[in-house]
């Protein structure tokens, strides 16, 4: 009788642990220094699944990007601003999150 109780649960409990998948995903916000961008930095930079966070917004971006980096997670943050820096900010990245409309 107690057999059918505790077997469900040891499966479950070995199902739960793995060490397989690597997050390494590369992240890019548009409108990062803006009042929704940088909270949502801010939870993209503490979420293990990130490895590198590039934000870009018109103004202001490198600011939010150095006020990131000193929160310690494995996480590498770099900002960027302006048109100019457009290219190099959508560079090999794995997902794209746009808060606002591109009009550049």
């Amino acid at each position: 009788m107690f057999s059918r109780i505790a077997r469900p649960t040891l499966c479950i409990a070995n199902r739960s642990l793995t060490t397989s998948s690597q997050n390494n995903a590369k992240v890019a916000v548009l409108g990062a220094s803006g009042g929704i961008g940088q909270p949502l930095s801010l939870l993209l930079k503490n979420s293990p699944l990130v490895g590198e966070l590039s934000l870009f917004d018109i103004a202001h971006t490198p600011g939010v990007a150095a006020d990131l980096s000193h929160i310690e997670t494995r996480a590498h943050v770099t900002g960027y601003m302006g048109p100019d820096q457009l290219n190099a900010f959508t560079e090999c990245v794995s997902m794209l999150q746009s808060i606002c409309p591109l009009t550049l």
